[in-house]
């Protein structure tokens, strides 16, 4: 049993071995002392060859435009400018260039400001031109708004070349007038006044303009008549002059009287702004050998009367100012006594028949009436009326011919003498 048993296991470890030998490959026995012989390299499989992509049809060529040659350009010099200007600068200047002008389409040129293009010009190359002049106008023919503005040139060359667009610089179309006031040191202007002197008034201009800037002024005082009377200029910054009083032809202004006054004011487009204000001249004291006088104290009557209460109010509020400085004058003249002529124009000039009966019936007792009023003004104001003696020389004593119709509003005056 146990030797069978063996055999069994024997056979069995055979078949065993012999199954395991079959699964390994053939090799040399491992006894030979010969070099292994070395398996050949597989035979790769080539891939196989895909199929062909389909051919697709021709493509039209695409035309492709060069960029034009050289520079375009639309260009102004001015900063700005005013269509309403005083002067000849009331429109703006474009320079262009246009670049192959020979294959210019068409152009347009669009003035735009935020607001939108109130302005075009449009053409062909045929009439491509080297400057545009702009008047401040919209296609409407209305002015346009003030703003600032830039011009755009832009150029289709159809096929030749890629269209072109340029912009010039921005500018400003302005309209608006300068602004300001006149200022005035002294006030009240008291020329060659031995008791308050001020020889001279400083007339300052405080101004301003936008967006344009200031440029210069001038300024015309006219004489209570309406006639010119001084000129003064300057450029900006000046601004300011300083008056002794005087006039073109040398004379003194006149006690007592209002010289309006008319400053323009131009910025750098051309606007021009007015501004408008008036010299009041103080009552003035001459020194003369026996004493002094005040050649006016200008007050205004109604019309052939001694009424100075019964006038436009600015004027009875004048009336009243400048009886108001006549008492304070008088009063720095303690010792003296008063004395008032009243003067009055003559109509009948050219007739002396009639003119002899204006002056006795009409212009003597209307110019005593008028310095009999001045006297009891200034008694009401504090004077002593035993100082003061009041008379009406009517037109006898006439400081301009009473033909000289622009100057004769100097002869009707209320003068007054301080004798000791």
């Amino acid at each position: 049993m146990k030797k069978a048993a063996g055999i069994a296991l024997s056979i069995m470890l055979v078949f065993i071995l012999a199954a395991c030998q079959t699964a390994k490959p053939e090799s040399a026995p491992v006894a030979q002392a010969a070099a292994p012989v070395a398996t050949p390299a597989p035979v790769a499989t080539p891939a196989p060859i895909p199929a062909a992509a389909p051919v697709a049809a021709p493509v039209a060529a695409i035309a492709v435009r060069p960029i034009a040659p050289g520079m375009s350009l639309i260009e102004t010099e001015a900063l700005g400018f005013s269509p309403t200007a005083e002067n000849d600068r009331t429109t703006i200047d474009f320079a262009l260039l246009f670049s192959n002008v020979d294959s210019v389409k068409s152009w347009k040129v669009s003035i735009s400001s935020d607001r939108g293009s109130p302005k075009t010009y449009t053409g062909n190359g045929s009439n491509a031109p080297s400057t545009l002049v702009w008047d401040g106008k919209a296609d409407s023919g209305a002015l346009a708004p003030d703003g600032s503005y830039s011009a755009a040139l832009s150029i289709d060359y159809g096929d030749a070349f890629k269209p072109v667009t340029v912009k010039s610089k921005a500018f400003l179309l302005d309209t608006a007038l300068p602004t300001g006031r006149i200022a005035l040191a002294p006030a009240l202007f008291s020329p060659a006044d031995p008791v308050d002197p001020a020889d001279t008034v400083t007339i300052s201009i405080n101004a301003a303009a936008s967006p344009a800037k200031l440029d210069s002024w001038s300024m015309d005082i006219y004489d209570p008549g309406g006639n010119l009377f001084k000129t003064f200029e300057g450029k900006w910054p000046t601004n300011k002059v300083a008056w002794d009083g005087k006039g073109i032809k040398g004379d003194l202004v006149v006690s007592a009287e209002d010289y309006p006054i008319v400053a323009k004011l131009r910025d750098e487009f051309g606007n021009v702004g007015l501004v408008k204000s008036t010299v009041p001249i103080d009552i003035i004291v001459i020194k003369q050998a026996n004493g002094f006088r005040i050649p006016n104290s200008r007050v205004f009557f109604k019309d052939f009367t001694a009424d100075y209460h019964d006038v436009a109010p600015e004027l009875e509020a004048q009336n009243v100012t400048r009886l108001d400085q006549l008492a304070e004058k008088l009063k720095k003249f303690p010792g003296y006594k008063i004395k008032i002529l009243g003067h009055a124009v003559m109509i009948h000039w050219d007739d002396p028949a009639l003119g002899k009966i204006e002056e006795d019936s009409v212009l003597v007792p209307l110019s005593q009436a008028r310095a009999e009023a001045i006297k009891q003004a200034m008694i009401e104001r504090g004077l002593d009326s035993a100082m003061i003696a009041a008379e009406g020389v009517g037109a006898a004593d006439p400081l301009v011919p009473d033909s000289d119709y622009a100057n004769r509003w100097r002869n009707r005056r209320t003068a007054i003498f301080l004798i000791k």
